[in-house]
């Protein structure tokens, strides 16, 4: 049985990939399962805060999904860590980040490492941010991370050192342009 799990900007339609290999956008459902989940319809509401950049390196990207740059929705904690249900709600938007196809699957990409102790922090500050200014995320973001600053820190700590414990590796790409956030 498929229940609703989030839908960030969903538009009806068919379920697929454009020509050029990029998701179209999707509502998010679970069903219990670990297989992966359309994650691609939060690409608007991410690049708010992203200003059309690569989380991990600052490269431009778009959420064109006709662009050759068009981001990837990545999962800052692998999604490879949901089988081990070390990381609670792993697809939750507190999770998610947009990426430069080079980031996330390219020659020297994340894959299923861990993001370095840096790029936590920035994600902390990204959360944050989101919660302070009232954007549209903020109760969601509040409900899966924590109440107050320092839950939602110790929650992303507490998930770094389990994904840690597992994974091993971290991972950082050089900044490829001029940090934006």
């Amino acid at each position: 049985m498929l229940r609703p799990s989030i839908c960030l900007d969903a538009e009806p339609g068919p379920w697929g990939t454009e020509g050029n290999g990029c998701l179209t956008s999707f509502q998010l459902y679970t069903d219990g399962s670990d297989r992966r989940l359309q994650i691609t319809s939060c690409r608007e509401a991410l690049n708010g805060y992203q200003k059309g950049r690569c989380f991990y390196s600052f490269k431009r990207i778009s959420i064109d999904s006709g662009s050759p740059d068009c981001a990837d929705v990545d999962h800052f904690f692998p999604h490879v860590l949901k089988t081990d249900r070390v990381i609670p709600n792993i697809d939750g938007v507190w999770n998610l980040v947009l990426s430069s196809q080079g980031c996330n699957r390219g020659e020297g990409g994340k894959f299923a490492k861990v993001p370095s102790l840096k790029l936590l922090a920035r994600l902390h500050k990204r959360n944050e941010y989101l919660i302070t200014s009232h954007h549209p995320l903020r109760e969601t973001l509040l409900r899966q991370t924590g109440k107050n600053e320092a839950a939602r820190r110790d929650y992303l700590q507490g998930c770094y050192t389990r994904a840690r414990a597992i994974l091993i590796h971290t991972w950082e790409p050089p900044a490829d342009d001029d940090p934006s956030f």
